[in-house]
């Protein structure tokens, strides 16, 4: 196509599998129009799932020049993005085949150029799109050779970053602070990024990453971990060990000396980064019944984090504070059910600051769990939540009309809430509503409404 004299263009220069150099030109509106197309296709693969299988391998064909061209990281990143949904597309269609082969095609095409670019935004928005393809493509795509190349990639990225930062912060140089802040924030999200590719190779490959890679990323968490260094690094540190206690498992409790005793601190740490990945720490850890000797003390300082949270004026600069008492309500719900026996002499003191902590206020992700817990709970009639002779069920009615049909819940807990309300019966049912606000009245005659007609369906 032809372009107009005083339109802009982007160019690039690649070399062809032929070896041949191909020049490859795009005016701003046709990076534009790309953009569109871009963002319509991952839309249809994102809604249809499965059912967008059998085109697969052809929108994959179509998106593979979209890596090439040297335009803006967002449009590059959505593409990686849309390579991703492809991905978990073919998975869920059973194309293990089409998996295997649109994982390989990535990773050959990116991870050389992750390895050896020195542009830091294209490389964080490389290192994203690896962890999306590979937490996307399932188990048994990954050879252990391949995991472990991928993981000393990784690794090493993130040591270059900080020995760039150890170079800038000796030289001091201050002549432009504003060029420097924005490669610091580069170089973390470029860590941030290579984090995510490590934590991406545990979901899938338990095993396997337990051989080959745990090994090679102990060192840098048990360096970045301890509480001299920096916040922004610590905090490096505490995702990865976050990721090794979710997807790991017991596979990683050898390893716990470490890492979990310093992070179990970080619990009260002021930093709300820190604190809240100490919190979901916490949560994650209990899960296993080596926690057990870390239940009681790691429970009240939880439940000092709610507490004080939860006490706090609703502001938006409350709002990192508030989203760590979401995770400390997580873990609190989850030593209370691991570890009972253990902290049976708190446990009603744990149950009452978890249910006056609900609603969850900032973390959708712990507030759907949190919410689906409590509504488990009140179907199970449980003492602790329900309240004698159920002198709490007007705070429970109140916190699950509040959530229900929110992002703070999944489709199925509202669903359930739903069919709680119809349970509960008129005469009882109006009771409780007595004590809630006019605007949760008004809900909860919505939910009562529509639970009815999905019965009656």
């Amino acid at each position: 196509n032809e372009v107009d004299d005083d339109e802009e263009v982007n160019l690039t220069i690649v070399q062809g599998e032929d070896g041949k150099v191909k020049v490859m030109i795009m005016s701003t509106s046709e990076i534009e129009d790309l953009q569109n197309a871009v963002e319509c296709v991952h839309t249809f693969i994102e809604e249809l799932g499965k059912l967008y299988a059998p085109f697969v391998a052809q929108t994959a064909q179509a998106l593979l020049p979209v890596f090439e061209f040297d335009m803006q990281e967002r449009i590059r990143d959505l593409a990686f993005e849309t390579w991703a949904e492809l991905c978990n597309a073919a998975r869920e269609g059973q194309q293990t085949d089409i998996v295997a082969q649109l994982v390989h095609e990535f990773l050959n095409r990116i991870l050389p150029k992750l390895a050896e670019s020195d542009d830091l935004e294209a490389m964080a928005t490389r290192a994203d799109g690896v962890a999306a393809c590979i937490r996307n493509a399932g188990p048994d795509i990954l050879t252990a050779q391949q995991l472990t190349e991928i993981a000393q990639i990784a690794l090493t990225l993130i040591g270059n970053s900080f020995k760039r930062q150890e170079e800038e912060a000796q030289k001091g140089k201050d002549d432009d602070a504003d060029e420097d802040e924005d490669d610091d924030s580069e170089e973390v999200a470029l860590r941030h990024g290579c984090c995510q590719v490590i934590n991406s190779l545990m979901v899938h490959n338990k095993d396997t990453f337990t051989v080959q890679a745990l090994p090679l990323c102990m060192p840098l968490v048990q360096q970045l971990i301890q509480p001299t260094i920096p916040a922004l690094n610590r905090r490096l540190a505490m995702h990865l060990a976050c990721g090794m206690l979710e997807h790991l498992g017991t596979h990683v409790t050898p390893h716990w000396p470490q890492f979990l005793p310093q992070m179990l601190q970080d619990i009260l740490n002021p930093v709300t980064e820190a604190r809240q990945a100490a919190c979901s720490a916490a949560g994650m850890a209990a899960k296993n019944p080596a926690f057990a000797p870390f239940a009681v003390e790691a429970s009240n300082k939880l439940m000092q984090v709610v507490s004080e949270s939860r006490s706090r004026a609703k502001k938006k600069s409350e709002k990192p504070a508030q989203a760590c008492a979401d995770a400390a309500l997580t873990a609190i719900a989850s030593i209370l059910e691991h570890h009972q026996p253990t902290v049976a002499a708190l446990q009603t003191q744990m149950w009452s600051v978890w249910l006056q902590g609900l609603p969850c206020q900032e973390d959708e992700t712990e507030g759907k769990q949190n919410h689906e817990t409590l509504l488990q709970l009140t179907l199970k009639e449980h003492r602790d939540v329900v309240g004698d002779g159920g002198a709490n069920m007007p705070h429970v009615l109140a916190v699950l009309v509040d959530v229900c049909n929110s992002d703070m819940s999944s489709e199925e807990t509202s669903k359930g809430i739903g069919k709680l309300v119809v349970k509960l019966g008129g005469a009882y049912l109006e009771q409780l509503a007595q004590k809630l606000s006019q605007k949760q009245q008004k809900k909860l005659v919505r939910i009562v409404k529509e639970a009815n007609a999905e019965a009656a369906v």
